[in-house]
């Protein structure tokens, strides 16, 4: 079962969030694989109509470098739009 936390059915996109702690370098790479399943998963269980991803990170209480997001963006960018809200 793959529940997004938001579709918008007129523009085709699905939204997650992704509250993940990334404060070292490991857990970087664990929260880009695991975002990478997640969307892959997603797109093949919902309608085909449905395609574009839309991941909102929520970094409230971090302090995560402009480095670190644009990796994070670079490491997405073929799946998924990626913004950061603090």
């Amino acid at each position: 079962m793959f529940t997004p936390e938001f579709i918008n059915e007129e523009r085709g996109e699905f939204l997650l969030v992704a509250n993940h702690a990334l404060a070292s370098p490991e857990s970087i790479k664990l929260s880009i694989a695991y975002n990478i399943a997640r969307i892959s998963w997603g797109l093949s269980q919902l309608p085909p109509h449905i395609q574009t991803c839309r991941v909102v990170y929520d970094i409230r209480g971090q302090s995560i470098p402009d480095q670190v997001q644009a990796q994070i963006r670079q490491a997405l960018e073929q799946i998924a739009m990626v913004e950061f809200k603090s």
